[in-house]
């Protein structure tokens, strides 16, 4: 008997989600005679709620195939929580009457650490009510904090494009011989492997000078001296910063600047702000402050090409599991050899790969905590591709 299958795209969007969702569509429809229809919830998991599903079915092929050109989440997320079932089940009541009502039995959970925790939830909700249902989590996340994967789909072209965006700040700062401080703000949550991508740059000269990450507390004085003793040498200075760098007592420095945020944890980013108000008190130049912002994980003008390939891939891959049996896995990568870069699929539990946030490990952070060693680029290299080149003239002067 056929069953229905459903899949869920869930957290903040990135440059190649719709082409994990171009995977699972068009394995779907590779397999009619175990796959009826395949439906997409609008906006994550409200579309259970809401019964509000989208059957792909009717879209345009031609439409279908520019998924992987398209950027951002197209059925969109939500960040809305789940109450525990323990305390209130009326929402996981809500979505088994839908589930029945389309008679899905095959689920497809596109996201993020969050989305994993809350895909285990289900799980364990429709497992107590006996519901037969094949449930395979898709990783994605432009953070790459999620544990037992190489890197998360999402994580390379997030990490492509802050580089090149970094080499073109590079020369756009050299173009006036006047000083200038800049502190570029990138996102981060909890990890510092974004950041850590900046190090790309320096291969052609066009990097930051600075580098922190959440992985080492986060000292203003430090700081400062840090930005003088490169300021003090080349007239200019570049500083990378992550968005969830904390101080030695574990405040996020965003706070610094909102002291009224209840759960920070949602507010993240808006440090600039900060960093550039202390840098004004001890420096006369320019000092500009820069948030890269949303076009981080969601801008595919500068996609990575691997990226793209493995998010497919992995959604192809969901599929072919649920339709094998397999159920309450994640679709992972492992990867082989860096040079030339391999890579391999494999399962793992849902709950061994929500366990844990993966950092940034902390061999790749330089002694002074300012910078990244250059072995992280063995790791980073591959993922991104290469970078765009720019002339280096001699500027010889008569």
């Amino acid at each position: 008997m056929k069953k229905n299958a459903l899949y869920i795209q869930s957290g903040g969007p990135t440059a190649v989600i719709n082409s994990t969702a171009y995977g699972v569509i068009t394995a779907c429809m590779k397999n009619p005679d175990k796959i009826g229809r395949l439906y997409c919830a609008e906006h994550s998991i409200l579309g259970l709620l809401n019964k509000r599903l989208i059957d792909v079915y009717e879209e345009n092929n031609d439409q279908l195939e520019l998924l992987k050109q398209t950027p951002s989440a197209i059925f969109g997320s939500s960040r809305y929580r789940i109450p525990d079932a323990n305390i209130d089940d009326s929402d996981y009541r809500k979505i088994l009457e839908t589930l029945k009502q389309y008679e899905i039995g095959y689920i497809f959970y596109n996201g993020g650490n969050g989305t994993l925790r809350a895909c285990g939830d289900m799980i364990n909700y429709l497992n107590k009510q006996n519901y037969d249902c094949n449930i395979i989590a898709i990783p994605k996340t432009v953070d790459n904090d999620i544990s037992n994967i190489d890197h998360s789909p999402g994580f390379p072209s997030a990490a492509r494009h802050v580089a090149i965006t970094i080499s073109e700040l590079v020369h756009d700062i050299r173009v006036y011989d006047t000083g200038l401080i800049m502190v570029l703000e990138v996102m981060g949550r909890n990890t510092g492997w974004l950041a850590a991508s900046t190090l790309l740059c320096t291969k052609d000269g066009n990097g930051p000078d600075l580098i922190f990450t959440p992985e080492s507390n986060f000292q203003s004085d430090k700081f400062i001296h840090d930005v003088k003793s490169v300021y003090d040498k080349k007239g200019k200075c570049l500083a990378v910063v992550a968005e969830g760098v904390k101080d030695s007592k574990g405040n996020y420095l965003f706070e610094y600047g909102n002291k009224t945020l209840d759960e920070p944890y949602l507010n993240m980013g808006g440090i600039t702000p900060y960093l550039t108000h202390l840098l004004s008190q001890h420096f006369s130049c320019k000092i500009r402050g820069l948030d890269l912002g949303l076009m981080q994980r969601c801008s595919i003008h500068n996609v990575s090409k691997v990226d793209s390939i493995e998010a497919t891939m992995l959604g192809r891959s969901a599929v072919k599991a649920a339709l094998k049996g397999v159920s309450e896995k994640m679709v992972t990568l492992h990867r082989i050899s860096s040079k030339p870069y391999l890579i391999e699929e494999s399962l793992i539990d849902i709950e061994q790969a929500s366990e844990s946030d993966s950092k940034l490990p902390t061999k790749y952070i330089t002694k002074d905590k300012n910078f990244i060693e250059e072995s992280f680029l063995d790791y980073i290299e591959p993922l991104v591709g290469k970078l765009p080149k720019y002339t280096k003239l001699q500027m010889n002067l008569v």
